[in-house]
């Protein structure tokens, strides 16, 4: 596909997604009713697709309105699914594990054991009479959970913790979950996604942690280097990052005198490095970057601490690592506004970086160069935004839950970390501590389909 073409596609999208104006709501009504239209045609198939279209159509964002309708639909069609009533909402369910399943099987080299110790990590060793702890990271990997393994039996013996990889709870690979009798705790700092699961009144329940909360920051790279680039984006080679968008505010600046050198880092996701470097050469800006394509994490790090600036130009994320990871390099980070629902993350203030309108991006990017002096990001993260801090938050959270019911707990929490590829200890021996948790889980894998 040409650039051109690539470009037109994505703004189209772009613009059906997030630019719909006063079209939203009236559109958002429309669905809706489709959805219950659907919903009330009687076959099992058609009530389990109706419920994926309001779900859809609430992780969209269109209208609060019909947003706390869709989440009404949800609560009582859960309440009814808990009596024995058939509503399509578990049989959707079902399929998604079923869909997740074939995917993973059908992908080479499939290997269930890969995820144990990895996406699946035991943080609270289980113990006759007092539950362990396991947290399951990105968002692919809740149903595979619940398809690949006999999840009833983990979730006798665990309390489960979910770490989505992208914002929006109204989801079928988290609310699968709300079929457990056991609490299970999902990781979020959104209002809205915390509202939504509030308003469900089911065992699924929010602690307010995220999944860059998790950024070891003993990883971070020595700092006094010369800082030779100007502007660092590290960010997958996907639509959803919209480098074209970034490559047009470069291609501004450049006419108006100012040519930024740049780095770009990312893997391949539903674009290519060659497709990126096609949309630069597209905007005449090709000369000013350099790629990197699936680097190691020293040497990410070793990229961010040559840089001046980070930018993150999505309208659509969840908790993004790499703006933290940024930070800890002691780069102050540009991030657009409105991403997400618009919800101003603390984490991003007068110490860390900017919240930047789209028509603002070029002039920000040289007023924070100019003014890198003023920042402080790695100390506000560090003072603030810590693995061990959100060890310890999740640990209180799981603690008062166990309180409340009368349960033990005797041991806390080991600290973990994030990276894009695993899930690892703090201290590397707590692996082999959990050696029985991780002989459990494998002995309660199901055979392959």
């Amino acid at each position: 596909m040409s650039p051109r073409l690539s470009i037109f596609k994505t703004a189209a999208r772009e613009r059906l997604a997030h630019d719909l104006g006063v079209l939203k709501d009236p559109i958002a009504r429309s669905v809706f009713r489709a959805a219950r239209l659907a919903h009330s045609a009687g076959s099992a198939s058609r009530r389990a697709t109706a419920f994926a279209w309001l779900m859809r159509l609430h992780s969209g964002a269109f209208s609060p309105a019909v947003d706390a309708r869709i989440a009404r639909e949800i609560h009582d069609a859960t309440a009814l699914e808990r009596r024995g009533t058939a509503t399509g909402l578990s049989a959707l369910y079902d399929r998604v594990i079923q869909a997740a399943v074939q995917t993973f099987y059908a992908a080479p080299g499939p290997d269930p054991h890969r995820l144990i110790g990895s996406r699946i990590l035991v943080v609270k060793g289980y113990r006759p009479g007092e539950r362990g702890v396991l947290v399951v990271d990105y968002s692919y990997v809740f149903p595979l959970l619940a398809g690949l393994f006999d999840l009833s039996a983990i979730a006798a013996r665990y309390s489960l913790v979910l770490e989505p990889s992208w914002a929006g709870s109204c989801t079928p690979d988290i609310l699968l979950y709300s079929r457990l009798a056991d609490r299970v705790l999902v990781e979020t700092i959104e209002p809205r996604d915390r509202e939504f699961l509030a308003m469900l009144d089911t065992n699924l329940e929010t602690v307010p942690v995220a999944a860059n909360w998790w950024v070891d920051h003993r990883a971070a790279p020595a700092l006094g280097a010369p800082r030779d680039f100007d502007v660092i984006m590290v960010a997958a080679w996907a639509g959803i990052k919209r480098h074209w968008r970034f490559f047009r505010t470069l291609a501004d600046l450049r006419r108006r005198g100012h040519r930024l050198k740049v780095a770009l880092v990312g893997y391949r996701y539903d674009l290519t490095r060659a497709d990126v470097e096609a949309l630069a050469r597209h905007y005449g800006v090709h000369d000013q970057i350099e790629t990197f394509e699936r680097i190691s994490q020293a040497e990410v790090s070793a990229l961010l601490a040559r840089s001046k600036v980070h930018v993150l130009w999505s309208r659509r994320e969840c908790a993004n690592r790499a703006i933290i990871e940024a930070m800890l390099a002691d780069v102050p980070v540009i991030v657009r506004d409105g991403l997400t629902f618009g919800y101003k993350y603390p984490y991003i203030n007068e110490h860390t970086g900017r919240f930047v309108p789209e028509h603002e991006l070029g002039d920000a990017i040289l007023e924070m160069i100019a003014e890198r002096s003023r920042y402080a990001p790695r100390e506000w993260i560090l003072q603030n935004m810590t693995c061990e801090k959100a060890t310890a938050t999740l640990e209180a959270r799981l603690r008062d839950l166990a309180v409340a019911s009368g349960a033990p707990w005797t041991e806390g929490l080991v600290v973990k970390t994030s990276t894009l590829d695993t899930q690892r200890y703090w201290h590397a021996e707590d692996a082999a501590r959990f050696a029985p948790d991780y002989q459990f889980l494998a002995s309660v894998l199901r055979p392959r389909p």
